[in-house]
């Protein structure tokens, strides 16, 4: 599913009215309806449309006359300014509304909002630039401290479109109704916590996606890369893994374990002295680390657990010609100017990826967009930004978010599982940028059928790889059964 910015969406519009000559009130007209249609869904007696002065509240008006064409809920428009102060097409929509008896009112600072069963926020939509403040900051505060049930026209008022940033106020909606494609800002941190249930409608918008266009990842993306197995194929077939053991050998375990879970040939464990729980089912490497110990293996994960040993792989990583995973305490190699990190994937969480880039974790956290997309320019690697609607941005601008995972995955050792995971399926062949994709959408399947077996609060990371296979079976080969039924 495709994800766009204000600046790509306001290019489509301008592309559909000038390609199929369709008015730019036609289209408020279809958003409008399907605006008024999901309302109805509440079957709700009371309604209060609250109308800005742009396009945005042109659909709100237009949404405020369907529902009272439909005739099934007593509407009233709250509006910030009157029709005769709006232009363009929103001014004729409200003209339209007016023409109809729908019933409106002007909001004034520190007036009582009506009360309702729904509201339907169409103040701003994509058009946040700034903190909310006076009458429009009260007025979103209101309807919040209100808590009916809110349905938001394109975009959370007070959300940025375009990179999910709240500055202050905004609205907390139930649903949004998007109109032809979901906003980026509603699909990650923090706008999509704003955003509730997001529901797209087709409008009649002409479908030229830009190329840097933002997607979420599908499951019909990840059986790309976990594709069903010939039968004369061996275990040579899928690839090995090495995995850097260090000073906690939990978290290598963890991520070796993620990568036969997802289908490496087998997983080689390194280290000069090995713990004795070590899982039969790897390959031992007992020896101090040098350039030679994971020659035959066709990817590297090394960082999970490393601590202290960290030094002593840096050589083993510069003299791998094949692609890895660095996470943890190896992701600051990935800014030392060692190599070329172009067939590397980074998966640093956000206090390790303000450390690569000098910035402190809350401005990560507020700008995870921004954030991601600089550390892979700045490394020339595939990034993976972990937490809640992760993001993988590749140096080449491409950039994609992960819509599975809660907070199952809050947990330690899971980043470990994610890391061994990306590298048993770049060992089978994967694309850094693939592997990354993939791997993050099945590790978040995995953490969410976890959680609801256990309970969120109850899931520990070994759990999370128990779960890795079912996520595979039934959600992503699941698809492919579907398609040939």
């Amino acid at each position: 599913m495709y994800l766009v910015t204000s600046e790509q969406m306001q290019t489509l519009d301008k592309r559909t009215m000038a390609r199929g000559r369709v008015p730019g009130l036609l289209l408020m007209d279809h958003a409008g309806r399907h605006v008024a249609e999901r309302v109805l869904l509440r079957r709700p007696q009371r309604v209060v449309v609250l109308c800005g002065k742009g396009n945005n509240g042109g659909d709100g008006w237009t949404a405020a006359r369907w529902l009272h064409h439909f005739g099934v809920a007593d509407v009233t428009v709250l509006s910030l300014v009157s029709p005769s102060d709006l232009g363009g097409d929103a001014r004729r929509a409200a003209e339209m509304a007016e023409a109809a008896g729908v019933p409106w009112h002007a909001y004034r600072e520190g007036m009582d909002l009506p009360t309702a069963d729904v509201y339907v926020d169409a103040l701003l939509g994509t058009g946040v630039s700034r903190p909310l403040a006076g009458p429009l900051a009260e007025l979103v505060d209101a309807v919040n401290q209100a808590s009916p049930w809110t349905i938001a026209v394109d975009v959370p008022t007070g959300v940025d479109a375009s990179t999910g940033r709240v500055q202050g106020s905004a609205i907390r909606a139930h649903e949004t109704v998007a109109m032809a494609y979901q906003k980026l800002g509603t699909a990650v941190t923090p706008g999509c916590l704003y955003a509730g249930d997001v529901v797209v409608a087709d409008i009649g918008i002409v479908r030229d996606i830009p190329g840097d266009c933002a997607a979420f990842v599908t499951a019909e993306d990840v059986r790309r890369v976990i594709r069903p197995r010939h039968p004369a194929t061996h275990k040579g077939s899928f690839g090995r893994v090495g995995v850097a053991v260090g000073a906690m050998p939990g978290a290598a375990v963890l991520a070796g374990l993620g990568a036969a879970r997802v289908g490496a040939g087998w997983v080689a464990l390194g280290a000069a002295r090995l713990p004795g729980h070590v899982p039969i089912d790897f390959v031992r490497r007992e020896q101090p680390p040098t350039p030679a110990m994971f020659e035959d293996c066709t990817s590297l994960v090394v960082g999970p657990g490393l601590g202290a040993d960290a030094p002593a792989w840096m050589t083993v990583v510069e003299h791998h010609a094949g692609p890895g995973v660095l996470d943890a305490d190896a992701l600051p190699w990935s800014v030392t100017g060692l190599r070329t990190w172009s067939q590397w994937v980074l998966t640093p969480h956000p206090k390790e990826c303000a450390r690569l880039l000098g910035w402190d974790t809350a401005q990560v956290q507020e700008n995870r967009l921004q954030a991601a997309r600089q550390c892979a320019q700045v490394t020339g690697a595939v990034v993976v930004l972990k937490g809640y609607r992760s993001i993988v941005a590749a140096a080449d601008g491409r950039l994609r978010v992960i819509p599975t995972g809660d907070a199952s995955l809050a947990t330690a050792g899971t980043g470990d599982v994610l890391a061994g995971m990306i590298g048993g399926l770049l060992a089978q062949g994967a694309t850094p940028f693939d592997a990354a994709c993939a791997g993050a959408y099945v590790h978040g399947v995995a953490g969410e059928l976890a959680g609801e077996r256990l309970g969120q609060a109850s899931v520990m990371a070994s759990d999370v790889v128990d779960n890795i296979s079912r996520a595979i079976k039934c959600r992503i080969d699941s698809v492919s059964e579907q398609r040939r039924d």
